[in-house]
């Protein structure tokens, strides 16, 4: 497994790992390796992987949180398992912000909140996908590893 030095201490990180084992600090210089199956390449990554992971992307303008939840449960590709995880974890984030502006409806700036909070769904999701096309897990703004 090749391997990455912490920036803060200077000890190797195994590449992956999103904190370093020695001094604890978050490795913000990750290069994700992902195994690739037999297919041809694109970018670095299958083009199979790829185009999954785009798709997981764009499965939530019209299924929610179920379409990415789907391709995580089925999906061996790390590289597409990852995209999922992070489509699901928008999604969830997604849906307290949505309930959330549903509770601010009371003192009108909900209606605001709703307006905003669906577009940027929409530019998450395309900026998401456009990454995956290029072979990078983007991680959502403003949304923890929730699984």
């Amino acid at each position: 497994m090749s391997a990455q030095h912490c920036t803060h201490c200077g000890e190797e990180v195994p590449t992956g790992a999103r904190y370093c084992l020695e001094c604890g600090e978050r490795v913000t210089e990750v290069s994700q390796e992902f195994p690739q199956t037999a297919s041809s390449t694109v970018g670095g990554r299958t083009s199979n992987g790829t185009a999954l992971a785009t798709i997981t992307h764009l499965l939530p303008l019209v299924s929610w949180v179920l379409g990415p939840l789907i391709v995580y449960l089925i999906a061996e590709d790390a590289f597409v398992k990852e995209n999922a995880r992070n489509a699901i974890n928008w999604q969830i984030m997604y849906t307290v912000y949505m309930l959330v502006s549903t509770i601010l409806l009371v003192i009108l700036i909900g209606a605001l909140l709703m307006i905003v909070v669906s577009f940027l769904n929409l530019a998450f999701c395309i900026i998401a996908a456009v990454k995956a096309s290029d072979g990078e897990a983007w991680e959502y703004p403003a949304t923890p590893r929730i699984i």
